[in-house]
């Protein structure tokens, strides 16, 4: 090729001309079409019981932690009443020792004091017998000296008489005080007595209560929960506090899948979106189910699970989704992958994601001629964009 030649070939390509045609032509293109927008998003979840009686640490006046000693594995099969987790007693008989002691020096005290109040009764009431007899000797002295005594003698015998009178009245006084301090006293025994015979019954009932029994028939099952502050699973040596969840006896006839998605994800689903889940323990079988509901607000992985790793800052909405059947290997805890289709509109311009170009909040597409126009987009799906305005059913638009 000549020197000239070479030259023209290269302004051509330079300006725009006739050597552009093949590469536009190479590009890859799709049809601008209308109908329904369509989100669809593949997720891991966990299976839970639909229905579910709960398992909880006693709630014990006074104790604060509890050190889990045993407890039934998962799956185990038990009946109503049956022992499926114990605590450690050491702390609690300790306990229970030293109440009986304070009740055994209650009961002692008490007992002191009624034989303390007995005596002082008995002191005032022979006191007030003393006083009795001395008043009849006196009123005696002046009956029978009147005619034999003098005058003056005989006044001092009647003022011997006002006197023992009065000695009487203040015994006959001390005697009903008594009674009321008597009383007084003793109540306070009782009370002392009572309170301390309460702490040994509920060291008793706390003594009890270190054998978790089962309030259901079924199968046990340890999820992942929050013991003393901290999510774990129930097992030897954990510490709880009174309170909280310990085991479930889940209904295996009914489950759900508990979703985390994305929070831009989650803005894409609804109620009632189908839902297509495969157990990891089957996952040759689909189960048909539907979305019931969503969280309002989105939550960290950090926030749910109590971590602090720089992954679990991400923001998840929680979506349940309700199975429309069961299969005999399900169990809660196990994973599933769900497959959820959310239909976002029903008849709309739709042109791909790929062929759309963003510079901010501005879209713009090039059409199979090479020409770019100006897009505005409404809603989008993880494929496809809906088209407001800019481009119409059956163009061509360049793939990016």
């Amino acid at each position: 090729m000549s020197r000239l030649a070479l030259c023209l070939c290269l302004c051509l390509a330079a300006c725009g001309g006739p050597a552009d045609e093949p590469a536009m032509a190479a590009r890859a293109t799709a049809e601008v079409t209308r109908g329904p927008l369509v989100f669809e998003g593949s997720y891991q979840g966990e299976l839970q019981a639909k229905e579910s009686v709960d398992i909880h640490a006693p709630e014990l006046p006074s104790v604060h932690y509890l050190t889990v000693e045993s407890v039934l594995d998962d799956g185990t099969e038990v009946k109503p009443g049956d022992v499926v987790l114990k605590f450690d007693r050491g702390p609690i008989d300790d306990d229970l020792r030293d109440r009986k002691a304070a009740l055994a020096v209650a009961e002692a005290e008490m007992r002191r004091t009624e034989e303390e109040l007995d005596r002082e009764r008995t002191d005032l009431q022979l006191e007030q017998q003393r006083r009795e007899k001395a008043l009849e000797r006196d009123r005696l002295a002046v009956v029978e000296g009147v005619n034999l005594i003098s005058k003056l003698e005989l006044e001092k015998a009647k003022l011997d008489v006002k006197r023992s009178e009065l000695e009487l009245e203040l015994a006959t006084k001390a005697l009903g005080a008594f009674a009321r301090k008597r009383a007084a006293a003793l109540e306070v025994q009782r009370l002392k007595v009572a309170a301390a015979r309460e702490k040994v019954v509920d060291g008793e009932n706390a003594v009890a209560a270190m054998q978790v029994k089962s309030p259901a028939g079924g199968v046990v099952y340890g999820p992942y929960v929050r013991l003393n502050w901290v999510r774990t699973k129930v097992l030897p040596g954990k510490v709880a506090r009174p309170g909280d969840k310990l085991l479930e006896i889940p209904d295996l006839s009914r489950f759900v899948v508990h979703l985390f998605v994305r929070q831009r994800d989650g803005t894409l689903l609804s109620e009632n979106d189908e839902v297509t889940v495969y157990p990891t323990v089957q996952p040759d079988r689909a189960i048909r189910g539907k979305i019931v509901s969503k969280e309002t607000y989105a939550t960290t992985r950090n926030e749910r699970l109590g971590t602090e790793t720089p992954e679990g800052s991400l923001k998840e909405v929680k979506v349940v989704v309700a199975l429309d059947e069961t299969l005999p290997a399900l169990r809660p805890g196990g994973t599933v992958r769900a497959d959820v289709r959310s239909r976002l509109a029903d008849d709309v311009t739709l042109a791909p994601l790929s062929a759309l170009r963003q510079d901010g909040r501005e879209y713009s597409a090039t059409l199979a001629d090479g020409t770019t126009r100006m897009v505005k987009v409404g809603r989008t799906s993880t494929t496809h964009a809906e088209v407001l305005e800019g481009l119409v059913p059956g163009e061509r638009v360049a793939l990016e």
